[in-house]
């Protein structure tokens, strides 16, 4: 015959297991707001995260911030072989533009109103076509293409939750990088540009355009290596002030903050829901251990 109170041990102790391991990971979120019965509040209210939020969006800001996403990591990830191959098909794009135009070099810079600051002495041409150059480049949204390659190149890196925060955080500053970086080429791009254009400048102004391009596509290979030197010099001169500067971690707590309770739920839930049904789950079959142990005593 059955024995009715060998089997409700473990049955009750299950189902209290269950239930207030469920509970007690309701009770992380919810309630979102504290109930107040007059003047006091009741106990446990709001939720856990929704109490502790900004010091949780702190320490997450502060782990991404100086171990995640730190300067070296954001330079190599700027500076990945994903990056370098994306930049040399733009260039290629660019130079292959170069040599659908019609007309000789002159006219050219004509059309694009430079010649007529450049033709009087050769040095006053070399320092002009030398700022126009990475004028272009910025022009072309060149900057934006790096920024947004190496974004998806650090997060692609990330675990599923720090990918999740880090991703909005760093697209919100996304602009503010490419303000910079059009910046720094267009302050460090006429130096190292004029060298090269001096050299090359007489022998191509009357040239056809279309003679240019197919010159330029031959020597693609040192333009783009030229360009990609110059872009790896600024990165390790000018990008480590710039990020420290620019704060990560602080960027990561704001976005967090920013975040609706009832989303910052529903994003944790997303990510960790198998772990933590496992809990409940688990607090199930301790439930019913602990039962079972107890219809021995």
């Amino acid at each position: 015959m059955i024995d009715f109170n060998f089997i409700a041990g473990p049955v009750i102790g299950g189902l209290i297991g269950l239930m207030t391991n469920g509970l007690a990971i309701k009770m992380l979120f919810r309630p979102l707001k504290p109930i107040k019965i007059g003047k006091y509040t009741l106990p446990f209210t709001p939720g856990l995260i929704p109490k502790e939020k900004p010091r949780i969006a702190k320490a997450i800001g502060k782990v991404i911030g100086e171990q995640l996403l730190d300067a070296d990591t954001l330079q190599r990830a700027l500076a990945s072989e994903g990056l370098k191959n994306a930049f040399d098909k733009k260039v290629d794009s660019l130079i292959e533009e170069l040599g659908h135009q019609d007309g000789s070099v002159e006219d050219y810079l004509d059309k694009h109103h430079v010649l007529n600051g450049v033709v009087d002495v050769k040095e006053y041409l070399t320092a002009t076509a030398a700022d126009y150059l990475p004028k272009m480049v910025v022009e072309k949204n060149l900057s934006e293409m790096l920024v947004t390659t190496g974004i998806e190149e650090v997060i692609k890196n990330l675990n599923g939750m720090v990918s999740m925060v880090a991703e909005p955080a760093l697209n919100k500053a996304k602009p503010n990088i490419i303000m910079k970086l059009d910046e720094m080429v267009l302050q460090e791009g006429p130096g190292i540009l004029e060298n090269y254009i001096d050299q090359e400048y007489h022998v191509w102004m009357d040239h056809p355009m279309a003679e240019l391009g197919v010159y330029l596509w031959q020597k693609k290979a040192v333009i783009r290596q030229t360009l990609w030197d110059l872009y790896l010099k600024v990165l390790q001169e000018k990008a480590a002030p710039f990020i420290i500067k620019l704060d990560v971690g602080q960027i990561v707590e704001n976005k967090i903050n920013e975040f609706d309770t009832a989303f910052l739920e529903k994003l944790i839930m997303e990510i960790a829901s198998k772990e933590l049904h496992a809990l409940v789950w688990l607090g199930g079959v301790l439930g019913a251990i602990i039962g079972l142990i107890n219809s021995f005593v």
